[in-house]
Parts: structure tokens; sequence; C-alpha cells
């Protein structure tokens, strides 16, 4: 796909999987925690925006990654790239999240403000822009990238400062390494047929 045609049809690919990414997270939290449909309207808008975002720095960088079908993968390594520093960070910390014998539980503050926010959103933004200045050496691409490092650790990844460190770790990791491999293969395979059939529609698009 050549970078006109990269152009074409990304903010509706990137909202299409971020919808895909929410569904999984809603089925696999209803089958291995509890159903938290309730958030779905709200997520719906939330993971749409979080997948346009991660999008708008795909096409940045889709000149630079390998033709389909590896080309989910390179996305798949993009995402982990972006998230894996917080959630290194989040197991050395340790818990944030204070566990009281009768089930009930407290956030420890001020720290978890600051692992949230530091070790976390801009943790995984920073990350983003590193792995979109190394690859698409451009600015667009490095604030495209960091925008979407941003977008997933706030998405996607919200749980993992307050996770790490505790026995819901494995769980919180499997269901969002679920939610990246589905959103990425989305993304890809829903950006180049949207893109083809725009520009068959209007191949001056």
């Amino acid at each position: 796909m050549s970078g006109a045609e990269g152009r074409v049809g990304w903010s509706e690919s990137g909202a299409i999987a971020g919808i895909a990414g929410l569904v999984v997270f809603l089925a696999l939290h209803q089958l291995w925690i509890v159903p938290i449909w309730f958030i779905a309207p709200v997520g719906s808008a939330m993971a749409a925006a979080g997948g346009v975002a991660v999008a708008a720095a795909y096409v940045d960088l889709l000149p630079h990654l390998p033709r389909r079908p590896w080309t989910s993968l390179a996305v798949l390594a993009g995402v982990a790239t972006m998230l894996v520093p917080s959630i290194v960070l989040a197991e050395l910390r340790g818990p944030i999240y204070d566990m009281a014998s009768d089930g009930e539980g407290a956030l420890l503050v001020p720290d978890a403000v600051t692992a949230f926010v530091v070790g976390h959103l801009a943790t995984a933004t920073l990350a983003g822009a590193i792995l979109g200045g190394l690859v698409g050496r451009t600015r667009r691409a490095t604030g495209a990238s960091a925008l979407a490092g941003f977008a997933l650790a706030l998405g996607p990844g919200h749980n993992i400062p307050l996770l790490g460190g505790t026995s819901g770790t494995r769980r919180e990791l499997a269901i969002l390494a679920a939610v990246a491999v589905v959103a990425s293969v989305v993304l890809v395979e829903s950006h180049a047929l949207v893109a083809r059939r725009m520009l068959a529609r209007d191949p001056e698009a």
C-alpha cells in the first residue's frame, strides 16, 4: 500500500479496531472476573477515540512496516513497546491498592496518583514518542505515536499500575494481550479493506 493509499480510511478503521478491542475486553472481563457491560456506552466512545489515535500513528509508520500479513505483528510489537515499560515499572514498584482482610480496599495516595500519571501515562507516552521517532523519523510520526501511547495507557492499559505486583497481574495481562492482538489485526485488515473500497469509489480520495 502506497503512502497516499495508506492515508485513506484510517480514522474509520481506527474506530472499528477500538470497538473490537472493547468487545474482547468486556467479554473476557465477564468470563474471568465480573460482568461490566454497563460501561459499554461510555467505553465505546473512549475506545473509538483511542483507536483513531492509534490509527493516526499507524498510517504515519505504515510505509516503514512489513507487508501484510506481517503488518499486524509489527503493530502488535509497537503496542507492546509502548506498554511494556509501564508494566515493568508497575511490577517493580509493587501494589498501590491496599486490600484489607474484610475485602475493603483503598488506593495508596499520593503513590497511586504518581504511579498512574508518571509511571504509566507519561511512560507510555514517552515510549510511543521514541518509537515514532525511530521508525517514522518525522515530527508528525513522533507526535502521533506519543498520542497513541497515551491512548493505549488510558484505555486498554488503564489497570496496569493498579494491578502491578498483585495476584491479578497475570489475568490482567492476558486480557490486555487478547485485546491488543484482536485490535491490531482488525486495524490492519479493516484499514486495507476500507481504503480499497474508498479508492474504488473515488480514485482521487
